[in-house]
C-alpha cells in the first residue's frame, strides 16, 4: 500500500481506534512513518492486511506493547551530538544559575527512548554544577510512548559497547560494572535525580514548570499540525525564559516561531520569549 494514503484507508481505522483507546493517537505521526512501522509488525506476526492485525490486537493484548515500542523513536546513544550538550553545559546552565544560585532545576527529556539521552542530560548538569561550584539541585523527567523503553531507562543498565564514545573518566565516575557481564549501570548519584514515565506526547498529562525541554529527533516524524500543538505545549510547560532543545535537523516553523528565540541555532537551542 502507498503509505501516504494510510489514513484514508478504511481498513486502518480499526487499528487506530484500538490504539487510541490505549492512549496513543497514531494520527499525530506522519502516515509514512506509521505505515512502515505497521508493516514490520504485520510481517512479524505473519499477516498480510490490517484487518488481520486488528484481530491480533484483540486476541493478544501483549501486541500493543510491541507496537508502541515499534512506534517509539528509539535511535539514541549517550552524548549523541556532543556539541549540543557541551553548549548546554557551558552556556545555558550558567545562565539559569545566574537568575538564582539556590535553585532546583527541572529538565524534561521528551521522547527519551531507553534513557541514554536523559542520563546524558543529568551527567552534563552534574559536570556543569561541579565546575561552577553551585549547590543547585535538579530533576530530569524522562517520558516516552514505549513502556518497554521506559522500563529499560528505569533499570539504568546498558551494554558496555554503548559507552565506547565516552571518556574513561566519565565512565568511571558515573557508571559501575553490572553483575551481568558486559553491562554497566548508571551510578546512584545520577539515578537519584531521574524520574521516568510512559505516555503519548500529545495526549498524556506532561510535566509543567520546567526550565529546559529536550525533544530531539522526535518532531521529524510528526505532521506540521501536531508539531504546532507540541510547540504550544512546550511553551506552556516552560518557566519564564526557559529553553527548548531540538534535534539537529529540526527547527521551529510557523506561528510558534514567534514565541521562541533562537539562542544557539547550530545546536538547535531556543529560548522562550
Amino acid at each position: 500500500m502507498n503509505t501516504a494514503e494510510l489514513y484514508s484507508d478504511a481498513s486502518f481505522k480499526p487499528i487506530a481506534e484500538r490504539v487510541l483507546r490505549r492512549g496513543l493517537d497514531l494520527h499525530q505521526y506522519k502516515a509514512s512513518f506509521v505505515g512502515r512501522r505497521l508493516e514490520v509488525r504485520l510481517r512479524a506476526r505473519g499477516v498480510d492486511n490490517y484487518q488481520k492485525y486488528a484481530a491480533i490486537l484483540d486476541e493478544d493484548p501483549s501486541e500493543y506493547a510491541v507496537l508502541f515500542d515499534a512506534l517509539s523513536i528509539n535511535v539514541t546513544e549517550f552524548f549523541r551530538d556532543e556539541a549540543v550538550f557541551d553548549a548546554f553545559s557551558r552556556f545555558i546552565v550558567p545562565e539559569m544559575l545566574a537568575r538564582s544560585n539556590e535553585v532546583d532545576l527541572r529538565i524534561w527529556s521528551a521522547g527519551c527512548a531507553s534513557g541514554e539521552e536523559a542520563y546524558t542530560i543529568a551527567i552534563a548538569l552534574t559536570e556543569a554544577l561541579k565546575r561552577l561550584g553551585s549547590a543547585a539541585t535538579f530533576t530530569v523527567l524522562g517520558t516516552d510512548v514505549s513502556k518497554r523503553a521506559i522500563e529499560v531507562a528505569k533499570l539504568a543498565k546498558y551494554p558496555f559497547s554503548s559507552l565506547r564514545k565516552l571518556p574513561e573518566r566519565v565512565v568511571s565516575e558515573y557508571f559501575r560494572p553490572s553483575p551481568e557481564e558486559g553491562y554497566y549501570e548508571v551510578g546512584r548519584k545520577v539515578r537519584d535525580s531521574m524520574r521516568f514515565s510512559s505516555g503519548d506526547l500529545v495526549l498524556a498529562t506532561r510535566p509543567t514548570n520546567v526550565d529546559v525541554i529536550f525533544c530531539r529527533n522526535v518532531l521529524i516524524y510528526m505532521g506540521r499540525e501536531v508539531q504546532a500543538k507540541l510547540f504550544t505545549r512546550f511553551y506552556r510547560a516552560l518557566n519564564a525564559s526557559g529553553y527548548l532543545v531540538l534535534g539537529m535537523t529540526e527547527t521551529i516553523i510557523g506561528a510558534p516561531a514567534g514565541v521562541f528565540e533562537a539562542r544557539m541555532q547550530r545546536e538547535r537551542i531556543f529560548q522562550k520569549r
